[in-house]
C-alpha cells in the first residue's frame, strides 16, 4: 500500500525515454516525483484545471488515507469529477465502453478484461497441490464466477466498480434464485456508470441518506470510490438480497475474519443432498466446488472478490481471490477460456464423426482403403481376406476414429493449452492471500448473498440503511 492506495492498481500508459516516466498530457518529467505524486499530478489533469504542478510541487493533498467509520468508507475521496461530457475526452473512453458487462452465460466471447472458467483451473491447480502434500483441503465458489480486471481510465478507483460487476455475474448466471436476473438485467444492466446511475436513483428514493450527503448526491461521471457499503445499498435497491459482516477490531488477529469465511464456504448446504455413496463421498474430497456465490471482502484502500478458502497442511491459511487489481496472466487466462468453451477443441472432431455417421459408404471405403494399406516397415504380399464369414463381417464394421494421422499435431497442440500443463504453484501464487498478509489490517467488511427470494418493497424499504452485523 502507498498513501492508503494499491501500488498494484497505478497504471502509466507509456514512456517516452527509458529512464523517464513523461507525463502524457503535458510532457513534465516525471521521474523525480513517488509514485504517489504522480497520481496527483494525472488527477490534476484530469479534475479540469488547466495547469497541473510539475516535479517542483509542495502539494501534499491527500487522495486517500484511511477509513472512517467503518470499511466500507475511505476518509478522502479523490475531487476530481467530469464537469462535462467532453471531459471524457481525456481518457478516449467511448460512453458504452465505460458500461461493458458480460457473464459466463452468454454466447458472445468474453471481452479482454473478463476471464470466465477460473474455477475449474483453480480446482485443477488445488488438486494437483494436494497430490504435492501442500494443500491439505479446500472449498471454491460458484464455478461461473468470472474474474474481472480493471482498465487504464478506472486503474486508480475502479475496485469496487469491477467487483459489482464480478458479483453480478455469478448472481446473474446461478439457478437457484432466477428471478436475479431480471432484477439486475433491467432497467439498467450492470456496468460502471450504470451502477452510479443505480445509486443516485436510490438515493433520490430514500435509499441510504448518510451516504447520498457524503456524495453530495453527486456520481454520475465522477471518480468517486465506492466500498461494499454503496454496493449493498445498489443491490438492496434493485431487489436483490444482501448482507453486510463488520470485522472491526482484528488487532489481536484475523482468525475471527478467517473462521467466518471458512464457514461460508464449508458448511450450511454447500453440497447437494447425498443420496447415493458417490455422493455421500464428495464431502471426503480434498477440493471441494460449492454453489456458494462469492463474496466481497473490503478493507482499507482496496477491495477483493473472494472464491475460495484453502487449509495448508503445515496450518497456512489462504484466501483465493480475484482480485480486480491484478491482471490474470495469458496462459492461465486462456486455460480458463479452454475450460469455459471445450467445444472449441471439440467442435472439429465432433464435425468429423457426424460426416462418418452421415456418410457410412465413403467411411467404410476409407477404412478398407486404409486396412490395404502396407505399413511403411511393411515387406511381403498383402494380407489375404480371411475365409471365415464371421471374420469378415468383423473387418467390415465400421470404426469412427477421433483423428486421422495428419490432424494428430492439431490435438497435440490443443491438448498442450489445456490446464493440467500448468504449473499449480504458479496458478495459486496469483490468487492466494495468506493470513499474514491480512493482518496488515484490523478492520475488514464482508458483503454477501445468502440466495434468498427477491425483496419485496416492503422488505426493500426496511433495509435502506446501511446495516451490518458486527463480528469482534
Amino acid at each position: 500500500m502507498n498513501g492508503g492506495r494499491a501500488d498494484e492498481e497505478i497504471e502509466f500508459l507509456s514512456h517516452d525515454h527509458p529512464n523517464k516516466t513523461i507525463c502524457q498530457l503535458c510532457a513534465v518529467d516525471l521521474t523525480p516525483l513517488t509514485l504517489h505524486n504522480r497520481q496527483l499530478h494525472y488527477e490534476e489533469h484530469l479534475s479540469g484545471h488547466s495547469e497541473a504542478p510539475g516535479p517542483s510541487s509542495n502539494s501534499t493533498g491527500k487522495v486517500m488515507d484511511s477509513v472512517s467509520k467503518s470499511p466500507t468508507k475511505p476518509s478522502s475521496k479523490p475531487k476530481s469529477r467530469f464537469k462535462s461530457p467532453s471531459e471524457l475526452l481525456h481518457l478516449r473512453v467511448p460512453a458504452d465502453e465505460q458500461n461493458l458487462f458480460w457473464h459466463a452465460s452468454q454466447s458472445s466471447s468474453p471481452p479482454a478484461n473478463f476471464s470466465p472458467g477460473l474455477i475449474p483451473v483453480l480446482k485443477k491447480a488445488l488438486t494437483k497441490s494436494h497430490e504435492k502434500g501442500v494443500t491439505q483441503r479446500a472449498w471454491l465458489a460458484f464455478e461461473q464466477a468470472v474474474h474481472v480486471f480493471r482498465e487504464s481510465w478506472d486503474a486508480t478507483w475502479g475496485c469496487g466498480y469491477r467487483n459489482y460487476l464480478m458479483a453480478c455475474a455469478a448472481l446473474m448466471d446461478q439457478q437457484r434464485q432466477p428471478m436475479y436476473f431480471p432484477l439486475l438485467d433491467s432497467p439498467l444492466p450492470p456496468g460502471i456508470r450504470n451502477l452510479q446511475l443505480t445509486l443516485e436513483e436510490a438515493w433520490k428514493n430514500g435509499y441510504d441518506e448518510e451516504g447520498a450527503r457524503e456524495f453530495k448526491y453527486k456520481l454520475v461521471g465522477t471518480k468517486q470510490w465506492l466500498g461494499t457499503g454503496d454496493l449493498y445499498v445498489a443491490f438492496i435497491y434493485r431487489g436483490i438480497p444482501a448482507q453486510l459482516v463488520d470485522f472491526s477490531d482484528l488487532r489481536e488477529g484475523v482468525e475471527p475474519l478467517l473462521q467466518w469465511i471458512h464457514d461460508y464456504f464449508s458448511g450450511g448446504d454447500s453440497q447437494p443432498k447425498s443420496t447415493t455413496v458417490s455422493e455421500a463421498l464428495k464431502g471426503a474430497r480434498p477440493v471441494i466446488v460449492t454453489d456458494k456465490l462469492p463474496i466481497i471482502l473490503q478493507h482499507q484502500g482496496h477491495s477483493r472478490t473472494i472464491v475460495g478458502y484453502e487449509r495448508v497442511k503445515n496450518g497456512t491459511i489462504n484466501l483465493l481471490t480475484f482480485d480486480p487489481g491484478r491482471r490474470i496472466p495469458s496462459t492461465i487466462r486462456q486455460a480458463g477460456l479452454d475450460y469455459h468453451s471445450p467445444d472449441r477443441h471439440e467442435a472439429a472432431d465432433v464435425s468429423k464423426i457426424m460426416h462418418k455417421v452421415l456418410h457410412p459408404v465413403e467411411t467404410i471405403k476409407a477404412n478398407k482403403r486404409k486396412s490395404l494399406e502396407p505399413l511403411p516397415n511393411e515387406s511381403g504380399p498383402k494380407r489375404k481376406r480371411p475365409s471365415d464369414p464371421a471374420a469378415r463381417a468383423a473387418e467390415d464394421v465400421i470404426v469412427i476414429e477421433s483423428d486421422s494421422e495428419d490432424e494428430k499435431p492439431a490435438a497435440n497442440a490443443a491438448k498442450a493449452a489445456q490446464p493440467d500443463e500448468l504449473d499449480p504453484s504458479n496458478v495459486l501464487k496469483v490468487f492466494r492471500i495468506d493470513a499474514k498478509s491480512l493482518k496488515k489490517k484490523d478492520k475488514y467488511q464482508i458483503l454477501y448473498f445468502p440466495l434468498e427470494d427477491p425483496l419485496t418493497e416492503q422488505q426493500k424499504r426496511a433495509r435502506r440503511s446501511v446495516t451490518s452485523e458486527k463480528v469482534t
